[in-house]
């Protein structure tokens, strides 16, 4: 893959949690998030898989290195929250 143009979706298959909608879906390439909030609370969280476009990653020559960039984002923000 070093001498290949990565995708321009490279890194992106989880949603951006820095940047979470609420009342409406935050979109990754392959997953997104659904978070409803009336008042105070929460009401509800969703996680759903694109089954289309996982299976268009998974395709993929760059899916190693995409993913585990996608993976290190999202743990690396997790981190962030944790710290704060």
């Amino acid at each position: 893959m070093s001498n290949q143009t990565k995708p321009a979706c490279y890194g992106e298959m989880f949603p951006d949690l820095s940047r979470l909608n609420i009342n409406r879906a935050t979109d990754g390439k392959a997953f997104s998030v659904f978070v409803e909030k009336i008042g105070c609370g929460v009401q509800r969280r969703e996680l759903h898989v694109k089954r289309e476009e996982w299976d268009k990653c998974e395709e993929c020559p760059s899916f190693d290195g995409c993913y585990h960039l996608s993976a290190a984002k999202s743990w690396l923000w997790q981190g962030l929250l944790a710290a704060a």
